[in-house]
């Protein structure tokens, strides 16, 4: 088993198959490594859940003038065996000199198959690659190359100190990797809103009680221009809650207009979710309601987004398999977030936010 990876700045171009991803803060906290690889020349394979949405967040991410080394292929999920034949072809038009599996996931939620799956297609395609990922990871005794990890490091973070620890070379993390300029142009602008309610998340765990929105909008003082934005679902579950004596914007549309909507807010409210991770790269403050994880393997200390966790219950932090199921019989460590705490939090970002984004 090797100890480093033969990679530097100075060799010829290598070709990298990078995966897998299924969430799209995952991926943004990936992008710096991602960046960093594609200015040295070398070419990405990205591998991603089906999806249209993580495809579309791939288009949104500014990874500089070699952009155009970096492809995006659908892992093959659906079992369907003409999906899965399609996937071979794909991965044998072309050699790979590393297969880097991402540590996003924690140990409890990381999956077995995606190790089994690059081993066999690496040993039937790309039998000179290196297999990488964390010593820890499941399976990790099919690796090539096993790097030591922490993950209590937050996402971004554990992501650049464990694939730095495949070479020599050790470099301090450069922040996150930009998005496109039709979304970073808003923050030049005045914002168009005070406060920003991102109420989605992907698993019912990670979900604030509606009610308690009714609660947290009727403390927000009356000045405060106040907009929701999510998938159309969550915008219908809001507009049957919410109070209909305030002026409150209810949004929903593209991935691209969703985003662009945090950049254009003074401050933000959202769940455990990928639009914690948009905020901090995009430095807009505001408030990030964590219950089944702890914030301080998530997110930055130093990012703009200020995480609400308190540890009340014994299952906490979630350790699950199935980390999107609750195992007890209500979500506790959610629902006992109290609005009027949520609510004092914003109040003092939207007192000290300036009225002047950019």
């Amino acid at each position: 088993m090797a100890d480093k990876f033969p990679c530097s700045p100075k060799e010829a171009r290598k070709t990298i198959v990078y995966g897998a991803f299924k969430g799209m803060g995952d991926l943004l906290c990936a992008a710096p490594v991602i960046a960093s690889e594609l200015a040295k020349g070398h070419v990405i394979k990205l591998l991603l859940f089906p999806g249209s949405a993580l495809c579309e967040f791939v288009e949104l991410l500014d990874f500089g003038a070699n952009r155009h080394n970096l492809s995006s292929f659908q892992l093959p999920v659906s079992g369907a065996l003409t999906t899965r034949l399609s996937f071979l072809r794909q991965m044998a038009s072309f050699r790979a000199d590393l297969v880097w599996i991402s540590p996003h996931a924690s140990r409890e939620a990381s999956s077995w198959k995606i190790p089994l799956m690059l081993w066999f297609v690496k040993t039937l395609y790309w039998p000179r690659a290196v297999l990488a990922g964390a010593r820890d990871e499941r399976l990790s005794t099919l690796f090539d190359l096993r790097v030591p990890l922490d993950r209590s490091l937050p996402l971004a973070l554990r992501e650049w100190v464990a694939y730095s620890r495949l070479g020599d070379e050790f470099k301090q993390f450069p922040g996150f990797a930009p998005f496109i300029d039709s979304i970073t142009v808003h923050k030049k602008h005045p914002p168009a809103y005070d406060l920003l309610i991102a109420p989605g998340a992907n698993a019912i765990n990670r979900l604030w009680p509606l009610p308690h929105y009714v609660s947290l909008v009727q403390m927000i003082p009356s000045e405060y221009r106040i907009a929701v934005v999510g998938l159309p679902s969550d915008i219908e579950r809001m507009r049957q809650v919410l109070p209909k004596n305030r002026q409150i914007d209810l949004l929903t549309g593209t991935l691209e207009k969703a985003i662009s909507l945090i950049a254009q807010s003074r401050v933000v409210l959202t769940m455990d979710s990928g639009n914690v991770h948009f905020a901090n790269a995009l430095n807009v403050p505001g408030i990030a309601l964590f219950g089944k994880a702890d914030p301080a393997s998530i997110i930055p200390q130093s990012g703009t987004m200020r995480p609400f966790y308190e540890k009340k219950f014994p299952c906490q932090p979630c350790n699950s398999a199935h980390c999107s199921h609750c195992s007890q019989p209500q979500v506790y460590c959610m629902d006992s977030i109290p609005p009027e705490t949520v609510a004092k939090a914003l109040i003092r970002l939207l007192q000290n936010a300036s009225s002047v984004i950019g």
